[in-house]
């Protein structure tokens, strides 16, 4: 029937590898991190402000590439709730698949978790793994104290990942939305770029739920009602 919604069965994670969108200045980190993951090469280092991707990109390749992702402020959490050493914790992942290892800055400086992620670097290329890792900021502004460390983080090289244009935002916005099975009208995008968030982690939870509420209540995303939803 005409002007009638599809039926969508399988709402997909925002974090999936093909729907990343990397924008000029983070096209070499996201050739890099697909190397990684198809094998080609083992080790990449990635840093950007919050909001420029690393998270997605991480989540996405563990998953792509049947790996482990770890979040670092999450796991030192943990251990220290379980009274676990961070060697202990981090030597019960994987050596031999792909390891996503985000966060970084949450360990810098602590001696003990330094030591944890070195030799954690060690035995993934000891047993011919695959290492992703990611900080807000470059390796040699991490604030290490284990020369050692900052020298691993190296391995593989260090890309950067940038900001966006609003042009790049509208763009992830719809690969999202078509994902979804949702029509995004550039009017719509612009909108939401507009009036309700310039940052990418907003803007996919808002999608979410406009995507929810225009399922629910069988409703194409238009300007008005966006605004009624998102209560603009």
């Amino acid at each position: 029937m005409a002007g009638q919604l599809p039926l969508v069965l399988d709402r997909p994670d925002r974090h999936r590898l093909e729907l990343f969108q990397p924008g000029t200045e983070g096209r070499e980190a996201w050739q890099r991190v697909q190397a990684v993951v198809r094998g080609e090469v083992r080790f990449a280092f990635l840093w950007g402000a919050s909001g420029s991707g690393k998270t997605h990109l991480l989540e996405g390749a563990a998953r792509a590439g049947g790996g482990t992702y770890w979040e670092l402020s999450a796991l030192r959490r943990e251990a220290a709730a379980a009274g676990v050493s961070p060697e202990a914790l981090l030597a019960s992942g994987p050596g031999d698949g792909l390891t996503a290892l985000d966060g970084l800055e949450a360990v810098a400086g602590d001696a003990d978790w330094e030591a944890a992620v070195f030799h954690l670097y060690n035995r993934i290329n000891e047993e011919g793994g695959r290492l992703l890792a990611a900080a807000a900021v470059n390796p040699n502004s991490l604030g290490l104290v284990r020369e050692e460390l900052r020298s691993r983080l190296h391995w593989g090289g260090s890309f950067p990942l940038g900001r966006l244009s609003d042009d790049e935002r509208l763009a992830a916005l719809r690969g999202h939305a078509e994902a979804r099975g949702l029509d995004l009208r550039d009017e719509v995008g612009r909108f939401l770029l507009r009036y309700y968030s310039r940052s990418m982690h907003q803007l996919m939870a808002a999608l979410e739920r406009l995507d929810a509420a225009a399922l629910a209540e069988r409703r194409r995303l238009t300007v008005p009602f966006v605004k009624a939803r998102l209560g603009l």
